[in-house]
């Protein structure tokens, strides 16, 4: 899951010595929680303050750089406007603030041009009106111009700075959030620039708290249902492995939990579309007679291997089959396609795609969360491959862009579903249900 955060980086009270001193020239900070259908991310560029810094001896970094919480951005409106009155209360508490007082365990006792380090930061951090000790791994680069650039990632819980999280906005997400920080400094000459003012930045809170000890690990969760299906070839044959790798998420890369199994089905689609195993409708076409069919990926593959290959790069973190693996998947393919098969029209997903659904809200509510059962909890069932939903959370585009993969949708592995496997009408009925502030627990009142 991934995580909410702030930022700020590098202050101090002590004096600054004229030419150790180092504005800051550019700066984003990135932030991760883990959330509903897929990791929260936002940022922001709106980052202010100054080091102190001698290259000489990086050991003596000290200074402090803010972030107004204000300017961060997730890419949901709504969300955004609740994260900064409800979460981060940036009426009462608007910046967010690193305070370094020093670098601890540098890789090199000097930081050359054209040369980095590595280090950890010890300092303090500043939140929400708390501040506590920390130390931060960070990596410093002097480039051969003279510019310094600072890089690290720490992670904030969000108990430990007083954040209470609104169920509402925050239902399933982590408790921690992770922080991600790039930083461009260039030295102040002697003669400094009105127009590029130098900003010292110091906390607002003066008692610095110890961290707090890591919670105890949590208990294993109870297992889920897990998806129904029966194996149709046993033995150790090529087609009898094939369909193991058709079931096994290992067929991608690291971390992936997707199957070619949460796509398609293995089975005659004339029977329809809802399987009688597990009554659930896949995005893409059965691969039942697939393996005759004259193209393969609108011709971008030549056979039902290489099909798969593209399938296991774009949705399951892959770098492509090995031989082994296409000559198995194809034996498991070509024994379940006794008959053959006209080629896919790729049309309706490209015009899936080209399009957003209209009137997204103007459907039934009720409906809708009996067709997301039926569409959607192949992978969104709690405990599945993908996360669980916090209804009434969306905004209605962006669940079409994600659901038909339009421009925008950010979709690392969810595949798209086209309007012949999930007409509009359908789509739309889910989206009401997704979005309907009815189908959320009314945690908070929104502001008016």
């Amino acid at each position: 899951m991934k995580r909410f955060a702030l930022l700020a980086l590098l202050a101090s009270t002590s004096a600054f010595a004229a030419n150790d001193l180092w504005n800051r020239s550019r700066g984003i900070v990135r932030f991760v929680v883990e959330g509903p259908l897929d990791d929260v991310t936002g940022e922001s560029r709106t980052v202010i303050g100054s080091i102190n810094f001698t290259p000489e001896n990086p050991t003596k970094l000290s200074g402090g750089i803010g972030v107004d919480l204000a300017t961060l951005r997730t890419g949901i409106d709504q969300r955004d406007r609740d994260m900064r009155d409800e979460f981060f209360q940036v009426a009462r508490f608007p910046k967010a603030y690193l305070i370094v007082d020093s670098l601890e365990k540098p890789s090199a006792a000097t930081l050359a041009p054209g040369s980095s380090i590595t280090g950890e930061l010890k300092g303090s951090f500043e939140v929400h009106g708390v501040r506590r000790s920390v130390r931060v791994p960070v990596t410093l680069k002097l480039d051969a111009e003279g510019k310094l650039r600072a890089t690290g990632r720490f992670s904030v819980p969000f108990s430990d700075f007083a954040i209470s999280r609104p169920q509402r906005l925050f239902l399933k997400l982590g408790d921690t959030a992770n922080v991600w920080f790039d930083m461009g400094f260039e030295r102040v000459p002697e003669k400094k620039s009105e127009v590029d003012p130098v900003v010292v930045v110091a906390p607002t809170v003066t008692e610095v708290q110890a961290p707090v000890a890591p919670p105890k690990p949590k208990p294993p969760r109870k297992p889920k249902p897990a998806l129904v299906f029966t194996y149709l070839f046993k033995g150790d044959d090529d087609k009898a492995r094939g369909e193991k790798l058709f079931h096994s998420p290992t067929t991608g890369g690291e971390g992936n939990k997707m199957t070619c199994y949460h796509c398609h089905a293995k089975t005659n689609e004339r029977d329809g579309l809802a399987l009688k195993g597990d009554g659930h409708i896949r995005p893409a076409n059965t691969l039942y007679d697939s393996a005759q069919r004259p193209k393969f990926w609108n011709g971008f593959a030549p056979t039902v291997g290489k099909a798969a290959s593209i399938c296991q790069k774009q949705y399951m973190l892959g770098d492509g089959l090995s031989e082994e693996q296409d000559a198995q998947l194809t034996a498991f393919l070509t024994a379940i396609s006794p008959n053959t098969a006209a080629e896919l029209d790729y049309r309706t997903t490209y015009r899936s795609m080209e399009q957003l659904l209209s009137d997204p809200t103007g459907g039934d509510a009720a409906k809708g969360k009996k067709k997301a059962d039926t569409y959607c909890m192949t992978c969104h069932l709690d405990g599945r491959v993908g996360p669980v939903w916090a209804p009434g959370l969306y905004e209605p585009d962006w669940v079409v862009r994600r659901v038909r993969r339009g421009d925008g949708h950010k979709n690392k592995q969810m595949p798209n579903f086209t309007f012949t496997r999930l007409p509009d009408e359908d789509l739309r009925d889910i989206v009401t249900y997704l979005t309907a502030p009815s189908s959320a627990a009314p945690i908070f009142e929104r502001k008016k």
